[in-house]
């Protein structure tokens, strides 16, 4: 059974290294510092089943009303597919009515069309290219949701 909790830093730091975009893992640095930070910048939320985590996002507060969303998949998770888009609708929704938020945006890397489906499968839409954006100068588009 799908269990939703708060999101603790150990949640994902449990997420295989391995299993983490490489270009992603070195924007990311240190995850168990990043994982602490996520916890404490704005609402965050994990999807387990049997104790395993199969999911962790959530939203970064910029300033009031404005957050940037985050989100790692689990290879367990990826086989999940309409159970996690169900979890993340539901929380992103959370954010709008909990927690205020008027603009939840996000940025996804240049080709990777499996994040591209994602997040507008979520609602997203694309705002524009970000040129040079990515620490190696990769481009990335942003897209936002209201």
């Amino acid at each position: 059974m799908i269990e939703i909790v708060p999101f603790k830093p150990e949640h994902m730091t449990s997420i295989e290294k391995a299993d983490i975009d490489a270009e992603i893992l070195a924007f990311l640095g240190s995850l168990d510092k990043r994982a602490e930070q996520y916890a404490a910048e704005g609402p965050a939320t994990t999807m387990l089943m049997d104790g395993v985590v199969l999911a962790v996002g959530g939203v970064i507060q910029f300033w009031p009303g404005v957050g940037e969303a985050w989100m790692m998949v689990a290879p367990e998770g990826r086989k999940k597919g309409l159970s996690l888009y169900k979890y993340m609708d539901q929380f992103l929704q959370k954010c709008f009515r909990e927690y205020s938020f008027h603009r939840i945006q996000a940025s996804v890397l240049v080709g990777h069309q499996e994040a591209h489906k994602c997040i507008m499968r979520l609602g997203f839409i694309p705002e524009g290219m970000m040129i040079h954006y990515g620490p190696n100068k990769e481009n990335y588009v942003r897209y936002v949701r209201f």
